[in-house]
């Protein structure tokens, strides 16, 4: 057998399967294919981003509330066991009043106290907090609840702590 016959005979044999050769070449529908992929799992990435953006956001917020609400409450000294003693205790009626009414004020209704512990030189303010979700209500989850806690002893001095 020639070359020239040899060439024929391949090019004979490669034009059976040709039309499966441009079948497998087609590039039709390949977007839309990556698209159906690529498309939930960038939405799925976006929810992410938004909800767990908005749920740090909720959660710093209900913190720095707790903080602040152990800090004002920390304020509330025994002036009578100051004067008697010239030591510093907290009044527990008082901080815990302080403590309540601040987050109260501060919290708008996203928050609730759920316990507060008050030592003789320590109050410390546990709440709960609901975050509601955008994203996260498409696959039935609405809120989330975190718990925050805030912690603050009351010091005194001019110059240097306990002066």
């Amino acid at each position: 057998m020639t070359t020239a016959t040899h060439n024929a005979a391949g090019l004979k044999r490669l034009g059976q399967f040709a039309h499966h050769a441009w079948f497998a070449r087609d590039e039709r529908g390949q977007f839309l294919i990556q698209f159906v992929i690529i498309f939930p799992l960038l939405m799925l990435l976006v929810g992410l981003v938004v909800d767990g953006g908005l749920m740090y956001w909720q959660f710093r917020r209900a913190e720095v509330t707790a903080n602040a609400a152990a800090q004002a409450a920390s304020h509330t000294i025994d002036i009578d066991y100051f004067r008697a003693t010239n030591q510093i205790r907290l009044d527990q009626e008082r901080a815990a009043s302080i403590a309540n009414e601040f987050v109260a004020r501060n919290a708008r209704g996203s928050m609730q106290i759920t316990r507060i512990a008050i030592q003789p030189n320590q109050i410390s303010v546990f709440a709960s907090a609901r975050v509601s979700t955008i994203f996260f209500r498409l696959v039935g989850i609405s809120s989330l609840a975190m718990n925050v806690d805030g912690h603050a002893y009351p010091a005194f001095g001019i110059n240097v702590e306990g002066q």
